[in-house]
Parts: structure tokens; sequence; C-alpha cells
């Protein structure tokens, strides 16, 4: 049995594990980082969230949870940080 928590990313809801939690948390902290000081950052950490929900949204069909292998999918389609122009 493992701990879920809820997250609200780009509006929607999700169900994730708690070690998935850290691991988004982790990623999404070192992008708003990468894009600090940037001109339109607010808007391209949004659009990146909005897309991060979408892939989850995808990978989510027939299940409530998203765990640690659907964060490392999304990071494996989004790229890592430093991969982003800034």
């Amino acid at each position: 049995m493992k701990k879920t928590l809820t997250a609200n990313i780009s509006g929607t809801v999700f169900h994730i594990e708690e070690d998935a939690y850290d691991l988004m948390t982790r990623y999404l902290a070192n992008i708003r980082s990468k894009f600090t000081g940037s001109v339109g950052a607010d808007e391209i950490i949004s659009d990146i969230e909005s897309r991060i929900a979408e892939l989850f949204t995808e990978r989510l069909v027939g299940r409530q949870v998203v765990t640690v292998a659907d964060v490392e999918h999304v990071i494996g389609v989004m790229g890592q940080p430093e991969d982003y122009l800034g």
C-alpha cells in the first residue's frame, strides 16, 4: 500500500503516489529555476504544466493514480530542464 496525494496541475486534479509527487515536484522546481528571470517565464511554465497534465491524462486511461513510472515517462517526453532554452 502506498500513500497518495492530490495534486492540481494546470487545473486538473490528479491522485499521485507520494514518491511520484516528490519526483514531479523536484522536476518542476528545476524547470522554474531554469526560467527564473526570463521574459514570459510564467507563461512558459504554465504551458509546460499544461502539457504535463495532458500526458498524465493520456496515461491514466483505466487507472486513477499517477505513479513514478508515469512521472518518468513524462520527464522522458518533456526532457530535462537543462535541455530547455532559457
